[in-house]
């Protein structure tokens, strides 16, 4: 199901979210935003997991 899920995203829509991630992570922890650690885990942990896609996918496109 997951990879069903990502073939409907193209590397251009995986990379706008993998900045969107990285724009939000940074305006946490500039801006000491008081959030649930949980959360942040998660976003963490989405970014590592869309950082992965998108190498698998460059590779396999190259």
């Amino acid at each position: 199901m997951r990879e069903d899920i990502l073939m409907l995203l193209s590397l251009e829509e995986i990379e706008n979210t993998i900045k969107g991630l990285k724009i939000a992570l940074e305006h946490i922890d500039k801006n000491k935003v008081d959030i649930d650690e949980n959360m942040e885990e998660r976003i963490t942990d989405m970014l590592r997991k869309l950082l992965y896609v998108k190498t698998e996918y460059s590779n396999k496109v190259d």
